[in-house]
């Protein structure tokens, strides 16, 4: 089983474990939160611990969930192993299907069902749960720190498809610095400027339009990202008005996100978004191993929205 694990900072520092649990992770009530102490299921730096015990700055706390004590949300499975090699597992994550344990997903994730086969597999970067395509796992600690410097490096290339509203006409490239949105009322909401603010970070990324489906009024986009910012994709197409189609927080209107928190994918969500979830999609990954002087290049499959809405778009991909 997956454990859940939270590293203390302020401003948790110095308060209680049941304080933290409870403020940090609300989808548990107190009563279940005391329950999972009591039933040693909560450890603070390897130690069992019960509810009173004071938090420092640093201190590791882990979490093992009990199956089916979260209701979870359905999740979409469907996940497959484009390449394995002795280091590295390189998978195809469909859309509606976290990473790893967050939130009310506890046990339906890609990280959980890949333990099932693969008990020490380790991540390697990671995708938003509704964005698909391709995501890389190292098969041990040190794997995992030789592709992370090179992600750290610039030297792992990455190409993704989005389907965006209206129609996308030139190649562009933005380069300029993305970080939290203060103005709004999504907290983990990200937003990109061309002029640097406070605790910004600098980012850039390259999109060419492949075809535009008239009739529909939307756009499919290859990017490029060279920076590997948090939503940097997302956040960067709003910036030039073209949101990503189906994306609830980087649409035109961000109390989408809201509202599907709130009361979940309503019929009138549905019509307003055009698509349950965001059409982003990590097609290609592409590195040199020196270790071996070989080039590790692997695809995707496309989007089935892109057969359907662009069927011809293998003829303007190189």
């Amino acid at each position: 089983m997956t454990s859940y694990r939270s590293v203390i900072r302020p401003p948790y520092t110095g308060k209680t474990v049941i304080t933290y649990l409870t403020q940090k992770f609300p989808y548990h009530s107190l009563e279940e939160w005391e329950f999972l102490i009591a039933e040693n299921r909560i450890k603070v730096e390897g130690e069992f611990v019960n509810g009173d015990k004071q938090l420092s700055d640093g201190d590791l706390l882990e979490y093992e969930p009990i199956p089916g004590r979260i209701l979870e949300p359905e999740v979409d499975e469907n996940y497959s192993i484009l390449k394995e090699t002795n280091e590295f597992l390189f998978v195809e994550k469909p859309g509606n299907l976290p990473m790893h344990p967050a939130g009310r997903y506890r046990t339906k994730t890609l990280l959980s069902f890949l333990e099932t086969k693969y008990p020490k597999i380790i991540p390697v970067h990671r995708l938003d749960r509704e964005t698909s395509g391709i995501v890389i796992f190292a098969k041990s600690e040190e794997s995992r720190m030789w592709l992370q410097k090179k992600f750290e490096n610039r030297e792992v290339y990455k190409e993704y498809f989005a389907i965006v509203s209206g129609n996308f006409k030139t190649e562009q490239t933005l380069n300029g610095f993305i970080g939290k949105d203060i103005h709004s009322a999504i907290r983990k909401k990200m937003v990109y400027s061309s002029d640097e603010f406070p605790e910004s970070k600098t980012c850039q990324t390259h999109f060419f339009p492949i075809l535009y489906n008239e009739e529909k009024d939307m756009s499919l986009v290859l990017v490029k990202p060279i920076t590997g910012r948090i939503h940097q994709i997302r956040a960067s197409l709003l910036y030039l008005g073209y949101p990503i189609l189906g994306d609830k927080m980087y649409g035109n209107r961000e109390s989408i996100f809201l509202d599907f928190v709130n009361s979940g994918m309503t019929e009138a969500l549905k019509e307003e978004l055009v698509f349950d979830r965001q059409l982003l999609h990590a097609y290609s990954i592409r590195f040199v191993d020196e270790r071996t002087n070989q080039i590790v290049h692997v695809h995707s499959n496309p989007m089935n929205e892109m057969d359907f809405y662009f069927p011809n778009w293998k003829n303007y991909v190189p």
